[in-house]
């Protein structure tokens, strides 16, 4: 018996939103998948391509920085939800300052990609790319 059969019907769009969203990591970030042959139970996901290295001088031009207040240190998803209206900007954020994981990420001055420069930008490559119409 399912104690809360409304949270399916609540969530299940959420999620198909997300998955359907232009802004989401699986459109930024392609990856092939290498399984260990001795040990098929040990997947490695290695990414190969990454639009924003892919388009980096186009993203360039869409550069600014932002002061990140206090209550933000540590949470990269929290600024991008901030700037961006979705948390999958995170790791773009993160790259773009040499951030390599969330402890660093306490700087009081970042850069950040202009959020409607940088929608536009992305609309257009994935347009070109035929990942959306």
């Amino acid at each position: 018996m399912n104690v809360f059969p409304s949270q399916s019907t609540f969530v299940q769009p959420l999620i198909d939103e997300g998955q359907s969203a232009i802004m989401s990591l699986p459109n930024f970030y392609d990856t092939v998948l290498m399984v260990d042959t001795k040990d098929p139970n040990h997947v490695i996901r290695i990414p190969v391509d990454d639009v924003f290295l892919k388009y980096r001088p186009q993203f360039e031009e869409a550069i600014s920085l932002y002061a990140v207040p206090r209550s933000m240190f540590y949470k990269p998803k929290t600024v991008s939800m901030d700037l961006y209206g979705t948390t999958e900007m995170w790791l773009a954020l993160m790259r773009l300052n040499g951030i390599r994981n969330v402890a660093e990420f306490n700087r009081p001055m970042i850069k950040v990609y202009e959020p409607a420069t940088i929608e536009e930008l992305i609309t257009i490559f994935f347009k070109r790319e035929g990942k959306i119409t």
